[in-house]
């Protein structure tokens, strides 16, 4: 039961993450402007907020051994970027 936690943890962590993706790519162009730079800035905060509440949720799984985890990891990365990028043709 910790392995599926695990897996949903993570497949809500990387499509969190390619969700976040998608705007910051669309709004970073090629001359660096000050829009630029509050997008980054922006997108740094979140991150920051993020990676503080994942350090709280996986503390839980200090158990699992980090080959585990990385074995764990890779099918919900492929699930949640196929996830994505179906939901990506729907609405974009």
């Amino acid at each position: 039961m910790n392995y599926v936690r695990f897996c949903m943890y993570q497949f809500i962590l990387f499509s969190a993450l390619f969700v976040i993706n998608i705007p910051l790519d669309n709004s970073l162009g090629k001359p660096l402007t000050s829009v630029d730079l509050i997008a980054i800035c922006i997108s740094l905060l979140i991150m920051i907020i993020v990676y503080r509440v994942v350090n709280k949720i996986y503390r839980q799984f200090e158990n699992i051994r980090l080959r585990n985890k990385i074995l764990f990891s890779i099918p919900p990365l492929i699930l949640s970027a196929l996830f994505i990028g179906l939901l990506g043709q729907l609405f974009f």
